[in-house]
């Protein structure tokens, strides 16, 4: 009701109060680059005022954000050969190089048990948010307990020497994502595999360079390797992380406009997660940068079952209405 109520005072109103210019592409779950370049081609016909990116989300207490920090991402795929073929591992077992072996053993040694990246070199350029920003990241008494509901799982993991918010918003990060090679089917079939491969991500934080981390990966797994087996490393996708400030009047009507729409002004937080075309935008056309969305902390975000709520999304509207009246 609220949302056609907004509709209603729009047309009253003979549309919006300011120009605006929607960019929509599908391939920021792929770290897409398209949009990026586009962005940079054209950048002196992009100027504007005020940039949103609409891809952020609800804190795990039910409030809307507006997120200060995106981290950035380094995503490749690791290819470990070794013989020319299939081999049999009775004939050939104890004097074969095994890439999966290999790529399993190297997995493992890219983290330590503690959280810690292995990578020479790995944190060298982090910057750490300030005591200020840090206490500002408050969360309930028994987040730990909230964030294993969310999960499922029996533990959480990482830098004991780090809160869970720091680990989650602003701590480098390493991942596989997917292991394959050999024989996995049905059934028995006892091979050498000629090779293996697997995905990794990095996500990275301010001062990262995913550049400057490919190269360092890429010599760390040389050294990792063994004698009879070669990783060579393709890179999937990467962009810088990004840093925004909301002391601007932009932060402050986006804040305004949900506490109109939820009935909660917004609270400042970073976000885990990486929006590859933010630092293009803030880069090639500037203006007062908001990012912010209606994700809810639950919505099983890359699983199956992710989902977006009506509610959220009828209010969405409302609030994205008064936003667009409060820059008016």
């Amino acid at each position: 009701m609220a949302a056609l109520k907004a509709f209603e005072y729009a047309r009253a109103a003979g549309g919006p109060p300011v120009n605006v210019r929607f960019l929509v592409e599908g391939e920021e779950e792929i770290t897409g680059e398209a949009l990026g370049r586009y962005v940079r081609e054209h950048a002196d016909d992009l100027r504007t005022d005020h940039v949103l990116v609409w891809d952020g989300g609800f804190t795990e207490e039910g409030e809307p954000s507006l997120v200060t920090g995106l981290r950035g991402i380094l995503y490749v795929e690791l290819e470990a050969t070794g013989p020319s073929i299939d081999l049999h591992s009775g004939v050939f077992g104890g004097v074969a190089p095994n890439p999966l072996n290999t790529l399993a053993r190297v997995l493992g040694d890219l983290k330590g048990r503690d959280g810690r990246v292995t990578i020479p070199g790995f944190y060298d350029d982090v910057v750490s948010p300030s005591d200020a920003e840090l206490g500002s990241w408050q969360r309930p008494a028994d987040y730990a307990g909230l964030l294993r509901r969310m999960t499922g799982a029996k533990a959480l993991e990482g830098e004991a020497e780090y809160s869970l918010t720091e680990r989650q918003w602003s701590r480098p990060t390493l991942d596989v994502h997917g292991f394959a090679g050999g024989f996995t089917g049905d059934g028995v079939k006892t091979v050498i595999p000629a090779a293996a491969r697997a995905k990794v991500s990095m996500r990275l934080v301010p001062n990262q360079d995913p550049a400057r981390i490919f190269e360092r990966l890429g010599a760390h797994l040389d050294a990792l390797t063994t004698p009879g087996v070669t990783i060579r490393m393709s890179r999937l996708g990467a962009t810088r992380p990004v840093l925004c400030g909301a002391d601007h009047d932009g932060a402050r009507a986006a804040s305004a406009a949900f506490e109109t729409a939820f009935g909660s002004p917004a609270r400042l937080v970073r976000q885990g997660g990486s929006v590859p075309v933010a630092i293009d935008l803030q880069e090639a056309i500037g203006g007062q940068m908001v990012i912010s969305g209606l994700a809810e902390a639950d919505c099983a975000a890359h699983s199956p079952d992710e989902k977006l709520s009506l509610d959220h999304f009828h209010r969405g509207i409302e609030m994205l209405l008064s936003y667009l009246y409060a820059l008016g």
